[in-house]
């Protein structure tokens, strides 16, 4: 399944995802002189909107948490990434610990975490599931439908190593450690001053990366893949600023957030008119670090900043295991025109080391296009690569939805690299 653009793709668009099909050998190429120098972070999904007249990313997730909503046709190609994956980051490893999120009665994270734990087993691996809530005392089994189910376990740490011992005497030491939990908060004692590998690393979590430096990192790749392709980089790259200091409570740094807005929305104007583009802009206000949808607002004039009632401040003030919200990226809105029976939606791309591996569509039939769709409400459609997630058909049209997800592919793998050149900044 493919959604429908209600509206017509733009020119200079076209022109680029007919170039990405046409010139894939080219483009693979030069991702792979990239992965040459740069290590692709264990996994990652990368949030899309397509305008018709610009494709480019919103988020990126470097703790992904819907391998649940992937098509089970591409199980074999996860299994085969994961298992390159982990070669590169622990050639011998024969254990792996998942340490999932603590709010663990989500019914579809639990689903995530038992898709990733048969990803994970079948590319030949012990995998466990170690809690760093210290509620969990005991092992807990987690009935998800009736025939599956999870354990969790509590950890120790032992002679510069996370375990699991039980009372039943099973002795359970990994040889890596994957985290699927994005350390809003904080860094666990457990997980400091360890001789485990760490995948993910500990600065990939919210509690020291942030969306902004991300982005101007991905500045940096648009910038020389439109110097390889000879594109206009907006295409593909939204506008972006960030702005610190803020109290949304006490309404401290709300001047300057809404200058930064006004002045925002007149440069997404001016390319507008420079494209002749009819759409009225606007930007999106979130949380420098975080997830979940949560600390959004959406912008289309300064005074939209000004005139926030208490209760939109409360939900500004305050993301994720209530960390306050003192920073946000001011981002440039992409309208997503794709609709699925007249639904808007929003492609999710996955991926395992540098290998896309499938993704879907987050749909809302309450939210208008120019919305946030991260949002409850939302479902999603799994959507399959038809032939393969790395080759598009040249033999037929670019709107033909292996060709489509090729391009998406693409611009999801451009943030990638992104991500990666980050964490070796930080590193």
């Amino acid at each position: 399944m493919i959604p429908t653009l209600s509206t017509p793709m733009g020119a200079e668009l076209f022109k680029l995802e007919k170039y990405i099909v046409n010139h894939s050998c080219d483009i693979e190429q030069w991702f792979r002189s990239q992965w040459q120098n740069h290590q692709a972070p264990f996994y990652a999904s990368v949030d899309l909107r397509n305008a018709g007249f610009k494709l480019a990313p919103v988020d990126t997730n470097l703790f992904p948490g819907g391998f649940n909503n992937l098509c089970e046709t591409f199980v074999p190609l996860s299994i085969q990434a994961a298992s390159v994956a982990i070669e590169k980051f622990c050639p011998d490893a024969k254990k792996i610990l998942i340490i999932p999120e603590n709010h663990t009665r989500n019914t579809f994270y639990l689903k995530n975490l038992y898709s990733l734990h048969n990803i994970l087993s079948k590319a030949g691996l012990e995998v466990r599931f170690g809690s760093i809530n210290d509620e969990v005392k005991t092992p807990e089994v987690i009935t998800i439908e009736p025939d599956k189910s999870i354990t969790l376990e509590p950890i120790n740490k032992k002679d510069h190593g996370i375990i699991i011992h039980n009372d039943d005497s099973s002795f359970f030491r990994p040889c890596a450690i994957l985290l699927n939990n994005d350390l809003s908060v904080s860094i666990p004692n457990e997980l400091k001053d360890i001789d485990q590998h760490i995948i993910p690393p500990l600065n990939a979590g919210w509690i020291t990366r942030r969306k902004s430096n991300h982005f101007k990192f991905y500045d940096d790749v648009v910038n020389e893949f439109a110097d390889f392709t000879k594109i206009d980089p907006w295409l593909i790259n939204p506008f972006f600023e960030k702005i610190s200091n803020l109290d949304f409570h006490e309404r401290k740094g709300e001047e300057e957030l809404s200058q930064r807005v006004g002045s925002l929305l007149k440069k997404i104007q001016d390319k507008y008119d420079q494209h002749q583009i009819k759409h009225a802009p606007y930007v999106v206000i979130k949380a420098d670090a975080g997830t979940y949808g949560m600390g959004i607002m959406i912008a289309k004039s300064p005074e939209d900043v000004l005139s926030l009632n208490r209760k939109k401040r409360n939900k500004m003030s305050v993301i994720k295991e209530g960390v306050k919200v003192s920073e946000v990226i001011i981002q440039e809105g992409i309208h997503t025109e794709e609709n699925i029976d007249g639904a808007v939606t929003e492609p999710v791309i996955y991926m395992i080391d540098h290998f896309v591996i499938g993704g879907f569509y987050r749909v809302h039939t309450a939210k208008g296009k120019d919305e946030n769709l991260n949002a409850p409400g939302m479902h999603f459609i799994p959507q399959p690569f038809e032939t393969s997630c790395l080759m598009p058909d040249q033999g037929r049209p670019c709107d033909d939805e292996a060709n489509r997800f090729y391009a998406y592919g693409v611009i999801a793998r451009l943030a990638l690299i992104a991500a990666a050149r980050e964490l070796e900044f930080k590193s």
